[in-house]
């Protein structure tokens, strides 16, 4: 579908399809694709362990996870800029990048529970995936960086990490 400059400028059949973007069932409302699912899922299962599992019923855990949190985003952000997470040529600066990422994350541990995971680990993974996301989501970033990076973040695992903290994981 061709793309539009202004709202002024977009078609109805343009409408429609970002309405149905945003009224998506349940089941659809997730950004990333099965590939990029099973990739963050093993990034996650080089960064937690969970303890008295086998490694494939963790992997499958793991899955269940970023399925939760990519629905998250998907439902507290604009589609738009979740798409960044692909383009190396769009994106957002350092400093946007540090305010969302501490704004996602307060909001994350609000609306996020796993209770399979213990407390701890459950921060980790929020913060973990979300700030995968968040840096591929910046200028020169994309996932497949981001993915190569990730295990540099520092990720806070209690409740109550300062800004300073949750900004560490901009890498």
């Amino acid at each position: 579908m061709e793309e539009f400059k202004r709202i002024g400028d977009m078609t109805p059949a343009q409408y429609k399809v970002l309405l149905k973007e945003y009224f998506a069932p349940d089941e659809k409302r997730s950004k990333m694709t099965d590939e990029e699912i099973k990739e963050l899922a093993q990034q996650l299962n080089k960064k937690i362990n969970v303890p008295l599992i086998n490694e494939l019923k963790e992997e499958k855990i793991f899955i269940k996870i970023v399925l939760k949190i990519d629905r998250f985003l998907y439902d507290n952000l604009p589609n738009e800029f979740y798409d960044l997470v692909r383009s190396l040529e769009g994106g957002i600066e350092d400093k946007e990048a540090k305010r969302l990422i501490k704004r996602l994350s307060q909001l994350a541990n609000k609306k996020i529970d796993i209770p399979y995971i213990p407390e701890q680990l459950e921060y980790v993974a929020i913060r973990f995936i979300i700030g995968l996301i968040i840096n591929a989501a910046r200028k020169k970033w994309n996932l497949k960086k981001a993915q190569e990076n990730a295990l540099q973040m520092h990720v806070p695992n209690n409740e109550n990490a300062t800004p300073n903290e949750l900004e560490g994981l901009i890498i």
